[in-house]
């Protein structure tokens, strides 16, 4: 009885507790409870229910559920200090494609942690030209870093490319003296996305991702160099691309779009800048905005891309496919072509800060096409620039698209880096009246005529950085197969 009463007390002192804090409405149900509850009845109730201290299941059920929440949060919080975690996060070493992907969620979640638990160096490696010494890949030690500068323009010591939240460098292996290009973000500004789809797929027209490097507070990615720089760098380094010089960077690009689409991924971020240029090949590069479909259509929450090369249904937000990639691919060879994003020209940046409506309201922008442009690019570009989105071809259709494979006596030879660079000395002799031993490209003065930059060859600096084979404009021979 005594044990009654008590129970009675305390659950009383607990109702009126409630009372005091409830609002008016609560307190006349509160009133009612304390005056009709029979605190002796429902004691022995409970005793008769629960013998022997058992737990009821709801209970039982809800402790395990807050015990495995409270698990979640804490592996959430600390991921660095269980298991198979300490060994990815406590040093550098070569690994597979998984670990990599792991590392890169680890690194995403635990990154509070990172200024108070990291000391030193971890990653995991993928190509092992980059040589680990002793659990350690570090800046000046194992890899040197230099400023980003194209040998076609002096951009001065301090140009460095730069992304959305990073910034490119060339890096070398200092043992194996392996050349990569490596971009730097910010730990708090990184997120898996940057690194799952180089990862995951792996084409020859797709940037290859050698490893990924967590030192001081700071990601470092290391890549497959484009030591040609983008197709941006070289509009405005030398002025817009002749047609045959679209052409092969459009097939390579291409390419490497039907992969991806095949795999249900959209890039989001076709543009100039995303678009390297190798040796032999061009390639894509920033996957930050990429996204795998699981259905027709992405439904996306927020805006994807850059907006002046965004596609009429990707403005809507109202759901979009891989087509949304051949509209963006259609505004970069219009980029090519003009030297100019699409828009600009009519709709100037500096009274149009934002693009979408117009983009809403008069997509395609078929009046940008330059004047110049041959029939069947034109047309090409018609069908890749249409309004609705179904009725354009998929990169395996445009491929095939005759602008793509012109006759072999209208495409340009392949020489060696000697005749291009002796073709280019005799242009520069020509044009600018500069000395015969002079051939770097760099020399080129700021006023130079418009002719001479529509005259420069891509494929020759290409050449003049890699050292290998060049496309140039001269006679067509019979041996010549386009890439």
């Amino acid at each position: 009885m005594l044990a009654h009463m008590e129970c009675k007390g305390a659950l009383e002192n607990g109702t009126i507790m409630d009372f005091m804090s409830t609002t008016s409405d609560q307190k006349e149900e509160a009133e009612l409870l304390l005056t009709y509850l029979n605190v002796t009845d429902l004691v022995t109730i409970m005793e008769n229910l629960y013998r022997d201290g058992e737990v009821c299941a709801g209970e039982k059920n809800t402790i395990t559920h807050d015990q495995e929440a409270q698990n979640n949060e804490e592996r959430t919080d600390s991921l660095f200090l269980s298991g198979q975690e300490t060994s990815l996060l406590s040093s550098v070493k070569y690994g597979t494609t998984k670990e990599l992907l792991n590392f890169a969620n680890q690194v995403s979640d635990a990154t509070k942690h990172l200024h108070k638990c990291f000391q030193q160096e971890c990653g995991i490696i993928l190509n092992k030209m980059l040589t680990i010494r002793k659990g350690r890949y570090q800046t000046d030690t194992d890899v040197l870093l230099f400023p980003w500068k194209m040998t076609y323009k002096s951009m001065g010591s301090e140009f460095i490319p730069r992304g959305a939240f990073g910034k490119v460098h060339l890096a070398q292996d200092i043992e194996t003296r392996k050349r990569m290009a490596c971009k730097l973000i910010p730990v708090e500004h990184f997120k898996p996305a940057d690194v799952e789809f180089q990862v995951q797929f792996q084409h020859e027209n797709i940037a290859e991702l050698y490893g990924i490097i967590l030192s001081e507070n700071m990601v470092h990615l290391y890549m497959e160099a484009g030591e040609g720089g983008s197709v941006l760098e070289k509009l405005e380094s030398c002025g817009p691309l002749r047609e045959f010089e679209i052409i092969w960077v459009t097939k390579h690009i291409l390419k490497g779009l039907d992969f991806l689409h095949s795999k249900n991924v959209i890039h989001h971020d076709i543009k100039p800048s995303n678009i390297v240029f190798m040796s032999t090949k061009a390639v894509l590069v920033d996957f930050g905005l990429s996204i795998q479909m699981t259905g027709d259509l992405y439904l996306p929450k927020d805006l994807r891309g850059t907006e002046i090369y965004m596609s009429p249904e990707v403005v809507l937000c109202r759901g979009h496919s891989t087509k949304a990639d051949i509209y963006s691919m259609g505004a970069t060879i219009i980029h090519m072509q003009t030297g100019n994003p699409p828009w600009v020209k009519r709709y100037p940046r500096s009274a149009y800060p934002s693009y979408l409506y117009i983009i809403h309201k008069q997509a395609p922008p078929l009046e940008d096409i330059h004047e110049d442009c041959s029939p069947v690019m034109r047309d090409l570009l018609v069908s890749i620039l249409d309004k609705n989105p179904n009725q354009r071809p998929t990169a395996a259709e445009l491929l095939k698209h005759e602008a793509l494979n012109p006759a072999p006596e209208d495409q340009p030879r392949c020489q060696s880096l000697d005749t291009a660079l002796l073709e280019r000395k005799r242009m520069l002799k020509k044009e600018l009246e500069l000395p015969e031993n002079i051939t770097d490209s760099s020399l080129y003065a700021s006023e130079e005529s418009e002719l001479l930059r529509r005259q420069r060859s891509l494929s020759i600096d290409l050449g003049a950085l890699a050292g290998y084979f060049n496309l140039v404009q001269g006679p067509p021979t019979v041996e010549y197969e386009c890439q």
